[in-house]
């Protein structure tokens, strides 16, 4: 038998915000809810792969990568506990455009959203209500990716570091972090080659900028770090 399922993860996210643990296993009961385990490195879905669920991590980080047609790796995002994924492909019904691979043990709850959207006709408050954090939660994905494609216009690997390192400052409020990545993992992520981004860390490090090892980091002067933007729709 499985273990009662957490409902303070679900929570946790944009999908089932402000909502109670009753109204959460109402629902749940309208979604056809199904948990899969996977092992570090598994292969969760594949770039062209059909994904009609919705799938919310219980445990663990998946990695979402896109290969391009020279079989060069770039890593889009990487999702942790209490995050969703496939909204747009299970609401919109298309093929994913990018791999799922477990980056440590995880699991994930999958939820099918055809009832709600083809089936049902929506009179229930809470399922209006979860409607309506499906749809704030797919506009924080577009965001989401318009940032990206933003940071991947930029020019400069220095720039992408700055860009990336200040969010994980402003992630930890504190000039002295980790990231979740190694220096492979973080190239991939920054679209650029992982020995220049090696030499311009090395670079930074020589210029007083910051302090490294390995995956710690610690800001040591007021390099550009910038704004943390709020989301509107992140209710206090």
């Amino acid at each position: 038998m499985e273990p009662a399922l957490d409902l303070s993860v679900l929570k946790s996210g944009m999908l089932f915000r402000n909502l109670s643990d009753e109204e959460i296993e109402t629902v749940l009961g309208t979604m056809s809810p199904h948990r899969c385990k996977y092992k570090k490195r598994a292969v969760v879905a594949q770039d062209g792969d059909p994904f009609p669920e919705i799938g919310i991590l219980l445990s663990g980080s998946v990695h979402l990568s896109h290969v391009d047609s020279n079989g060069n790796s770039n890593l889009m995002d990487v999702l942790y506990t209490g995050d969703s994924l496939g909204e747009l492909n299970a609401v919109g019904r298309y093929r994913l455009h990018i791999s799922i691979v477990a980056a440590e043990p995880t699991e994930i709850l999958y939820l099918s959203v055809d009832q709600l959207l083809r089936k049902n006709v929506l009179t229930a408050p809470t399922q209006i209500r979860f409607l309506q954090n499906l749809t704030l939660s797919m506009a924080q994905k577009a965001q989401k990716l318009t940032r990206k494609l933003e940071d991947s216009t930029r020019r400069s690997t220095r720039e992408r570091l700055q860009d990336y390192l200040s969010g994980q400052y402003h992630r930890a409020k504190s000039r002295t972090f980790s990231i979740p990545l190694n220096r492979q993992d973080l190239a991939d992520f920054l679209f650029v080659d992982r020995s220049a981004m090696s030499n311009e860390l090395c670079k930074m490090r020589d210029e007083g900028l910051l302090r490294f090892d390995k995956s710690r980091f610690e800001l040591l002067v007021e390099m550009p770090i910038t704004d943390d933007e709020p989301d509107p729709n992140d209710e206090k």
